[in-house]
């Protein structure tokens, strides 16, 4: 079936109703043998003998203020769907979870959705180390199994998983914490454009719905609660990455963790899921040892397109990553604009040193600065506390 504006409505009203979520709408539907999509053609009195309050029933009727922005998003590109829980095409790995969204906006490869999956995640603040980590083992598992990557499309790690990915010709998905049509951050939008033309993006949100931290981890489930397994790349104890490894937790997939320096403080959070029972993750293969697959015979399970209309709505990398110290300046005043140009140039030098021993010649390669310049900016360094010498380079000390 090819939902109609008034189909649309139904299930936006659903997805509406407060106080209750997947689980209460399934356990109304299972108590009146009816389907989820029939709710709101339910009587009030069959409603109000289930306990539901005359706010929540009224929802069911009350237009829907996105109604028409879906409709005009559906029809105004292809490769655009609304999916949702009772259609073929919904995933039952997301299915699965105890609050699984209502509705899936789409735009890409729906089909995709049904691909088996690792997510990886991990700081927007990534370490040099932890770039290349992450584009080593997302590396070996496109090009040894049909793993899918999935991941936030935010900064840092989940970036450069999504760009390793694509590039080694392994599909990739990108779970949004915003509306399927909202571009965020802003400087992904040449990777936004690339996701839809060789993966999928995916949202539980209308079209034009902003960005707000709240919604993150709600996004955050998603993306563990489609993969067989979510890897950690690089984090701090407290962050949105182990939000996902918790999430992954309770939804009975596995967790994974890759090792970092002691002294980093991104490598902590790694190391308290390890220590939590986390699988230590050196390369691909341990991975694969884990969930049990045999990447030269791992099938991809992809639903087909052939019943779509039956349940959808449609009409060198490590260069490119921007760490957090990047500075945007573009609307500052000229003061603004050189205090932040001074700031940029020593978070570039500090980003392009690891925890463990670096070259000068590779800080110098890194930063784009000549080695003479450098030697005054890592004293000035040294003696903050900031980094420490030794006789093959410089270690950072701190962030």
């Amino acid at each position: 079936m090819i939902y109609k504006t008034e189909e649309i409505r139904h299930w936006l009203a659903l997805s509406s109703i407060p106080n209750i979520g997947i689980v209460g709408l399934l356990e109304t539907a299972s108590l009146l043998n009816t389907s989820l999509s029939a709710i709101t053609s339910l009587h009030r009195e069959q409603l109000l003998d289930l306990d539901w309050s005359s706010e929540q029933i009224a929802c069911l009727s009350e237009p829907h203020p996105f109604t028409e922005v879906c409709k005009k998003w559906l029809n105004t590109e292809a490769n655009r769907y609304i999916i949702t829980y009772e259609c073929d095409a919904y995933p039952e790995q997301l299915k699965a979870i105890s609050q699984a969204p209502l509705i899936l906006y789409v735009h890409g490869d729906y089909t995709l959705l049904k691909a088996p999956q690792l997510a990886v995640v991990g700081s927007r603040h990534p370490s040099v180390s932890g770039l290349n980590s992450t584009q080593k083992i997302v590396e070996q598992v496109s090009r040894r199994s049909s793993l899918a990557i999935t991941s936030g499309l935010a900064l840092g790690i989940d970036a450069q998983s999504h760009k390793v990915a694509l590039a080694s010709g392994a599909p990739s998905i990108a779970v949004l914490g915003n509306g399927i049509d909202v571009v965020y951050p802003k400087r992904h939008a040449s990777l936004y454009k690339e996701m839809i033309e060789k993966g999928l993006l995916v949202s539980e949100f209308p079209p034009s719905v902003l960005p707000n931290p709240k919604l993150f981890p709600r996004r955050n489930r998603i993306i563990s609660g489609l993969s067989l397994g979510t890897l950690v790349a690089e984090a701090r104890i407290k962050s949105g990455s182990l939000v996902s490894a918790k999430y992954a937790m309770e939804q009975g997939r596995e967790v994974f963790a890759i090792p970092g320096n002691i002294e980093n403080p991104l490598a902590k959070g790694c190391h308290h899921l390890l220590k939590q029972g986390a699988k230590l993750v050196e390369d691909a293969q341990d991975i694969f040892d884990e969930l049990n697959l045999y990447p030269a015979k791992l099938e991809q399970k992809q639903g087909t397109k052939k019943n779509a209309n039956q349940c959808l709505a449609s009409p060198s990398l490590l260069d490119s990553v921007k760490t957090a110290s990047t500075c945007d300046a573009s609307n500052a005043s000229s003061d603004e604009m050189a205090i932040s140009s001074e700031a940029c140039t020593h978070n570039q030098v500090l980003a392009a040193i690891d925890f463990d021993v670096t070259p000068i010649d590779v800080i110098a390669k890194r930063s784009g600065k000549p080695i003479s310049i450098l030697l005054t900016e890592l004293l000035e360094y040294e003696l903050r506390g900031l980094v420490a010498s030794t006789s093959e380079g410089y270690l950072k000390l701190r962030a």
